[in-house]
């Protein structure tokens, strides 16, 4: 908060720079009355997609292009300055973003300072080190990150050459699943429904860190270079490392709606945070369900808000199909007819651990005894873990009457249309599943570790729509006595859905992959600014129960 007093110009006349000798840039700023202002810093994405510089920054006021005195700071509470400064570690501990606040050496005048500094370990091999065999140290695999990636986007400048991209190179792809499903899958097959595969080529990558290999690689890198539009679903690290050619348009189908895990940016300087230059920031455009989760997406990701766009999630189109959900229901009972009858309760969590790499689930806080003993003949559970996790929940033999892994069943959406109660944690299993109105019970052992090491990104206690259960004894009496809470759901659908209908695939087509309206900065033309169509469906009414007999 910065206040300018005796001030007798027009309050909104006034801006803000910073400035570190012949270096300046404007500040975020937000006037609160005629001589209070509050300056929004974003450290990991300043400008332009970066970090603020390093520097030694002075904050200044300018008005008409004259800049005025820089600000100060009441000298009787310096004690702040040292409470705010920020150390931000990352990288797997390698690195560091310091953001410290002080007072400059002025005895007349101190001014207010802020200090930005990156700062690097070496991460080469010890001095006394083994030297690897020759053959291997020769090998692609095993060559430095740098001119790994250096071959790498020599590789890139040189197939976009040999063939450049013509328009309508269209590739659909993922580093964290093994083939099409999701939102790709949904816009890809809209796209042949509409005919728009006679228009443009369409092209497949898909694979995960165990089937990954240097001639996928260089497959993959080419069919970047040499597409036009990208669409993906997850993560994409070779993005990371590659200079992707400004006019090739990247679009994120974040697989997610909306959990409570902080992703991304919102985690720099927590276990796994990202650097400060990634994957993340090479996006042109990422979806999500609604204007209210836009600045929520533009911090995970590290990028301006102009560029997160509230078309909606394609696979909800699908999930709100009717017709479809019916099919879903009868093709399941049909399938399991030994579960007529029964209230199927879904345990679905997330995963524990930094990514796909070490993903796990404590499985010790699960008392499978005791959760088939309250099944009864009234519930059966079925377990769906993270797919990221490998290891299947040890459910003892004896329990697989009422006790079942339903890791095979072919899609997770389908499965919540038979799902009575949802059993979850911070996953974002929660988006589709608050439209059909249903129970959802909170099983967060983890809670208070879970919200300091991976991170929040809302209140969990106030936005959870459901009861949350910090016990497996606290969860099954819920389930017992049914004791779940609705009065949460129907705010929850108002701030991540502006559509509950069956056109995101649509809007996501037409406006970004066929269309580009306007570009990052300015945003011209962009449709998704305005007012939600009046015959967009109440996100109040959700949809009608499909899973009873």
């Amino acid at each position: 908060m910065v206040t300018i007093s005796g001030f007798s110009g027009d309050p909104d006349d006034l801006r803000f720079i910073i400035v570190d000798g012949g270096r300046d840039f404007p500040v975020n700023v937000k006037r609160i009355d005629a001589e209070q202002y509050l300056l929004e810093f974003n450290v990991t994405n300043f400008t332009d997609r970066r970090q603020i510089p390093n520097g030694t920054w002075r904050i200044v006021p300018v008005l008409d292009e004259e800049r005025l005195p820089g600000a100060t700071f009441d000298l009787k509470a310096t004690d702040r300055l040292e409470d705010a400064s920020r150390v931000f570690l990352y990288d797997r501990n390698r690195s560091v973003y310091v953001t410290a606040f002080g007072l400059s050496d002025d005895d007349e005048n101190p001014e207010f300072l802020m200090r930005t500094y990156q700062l690097n370990r070496g991460t080469g091999p010890a001095k006394n080190a083994a030297k690897k065999p020759l053959g291997k140290r020769l090998a692609l695999k095993v060559l430095p990150r740098p001119r790994r990636r250096k071959l790498a986007n020599r590789f890139y400048r040189l197939s976009r050459r040999l063939n450049p991209p013509r328009g309508n190179r269209i590739l659909f792809a993922s580093e964290m699943r093994t083939g099409l499903g999701g939102n790709l899958a949904r816009v890809h097959d809209r796209m042949i429904e509409r005919g728009l595969d006679e228009k443009y080529t369409f092209r497949r990558s898909f694979r995960i860190p165990a089937t990954a290999n240097k001639w996928s690689t260089l497959r993959l890198i080419y069919l970047l270079a040499t597409s036009d539009t990208v669409l993906m679903d997850d993560y994409f690290g070779l993005l990371g490392n590659l200079s992707i050619a400004p006019e090739t348009k990247i679009i994120q189908l974040w697989h997610a709606g909306s959990g409570f895990k902080a992703v991304g940016y919102s985690r720099f300087g927590k276990y796994g945070s990202p650097k400060l230059s990634n994957a993340h920031r090479k996006y042109t455009y990422v979806i999500t369900g609604s204007q209210h989760l836009v600045p929520v997406y533009a911090e995970a990701f590290g990028i301006e808000e102009s560029a997160v766009v509230p078309t909606g999630l394609p696979r909800i189109d699908t999930f709100l199909d009717e017709e479809h959900a019916r099919k879903v229901n009868d093709d399941f009972f049909e399938a399991h007819p030994q579960l007529r009858g029964k209230k199927i309760v879904l345990f679905a969590p997330t995963f524990r651990g930094k990514s796909i790499g070490d993903a796990h689930y404590d499985y010790d806080r699960i008392d499978f005894a005791k959760l088939h003993e309250v099944c009864g003949d009234k519930y059966v559970v079925l377990f769906r873990m993270h797919h990221f996790i490998t290891e299947a929940p040890p459910i003892p033999a004896e329990y697989a009457d009422r006790l079942i892994d339903f890791a095979s069943f072919p899609d997770t959406n389908d499965l919540l249309h038979v799902t009575d109660v949802l059993v979850t944690d911070y996953s974002s299993i929660i988006y589709e599943y608050t439209l059909l109105d249903r129970p959802i019970l909170f099983y967060a052992y983890d809670k208070d570790t879970y919200s300091v090491i991976r991170g929040f990104h809302r209140d969990y206690d106030s936005v959870a729509p459901g009861k949350i259960c910090v016990t497996f004894d606290d969860l099954l009496k819920a389930l017992q006595d049914e004791d779940f809470d609705l009065s949460k759901v129907a705010e929850f659908r108002r701030e991540n859905f502006d559509y509950v209908d069956t056109n995101s695939t649509d809007r996501v087509i037409d406006w970004l992959v066929v269309g580009d309206h306007g570009d990052r900065e300015t945003g011209g033309g962009r449709p998704w600014l305005a007012p939600v169509p009046d015959n967009t469906t109440a996100v109040d009414e959700p949809l009608s129960d499909q899973s009873e007999e």
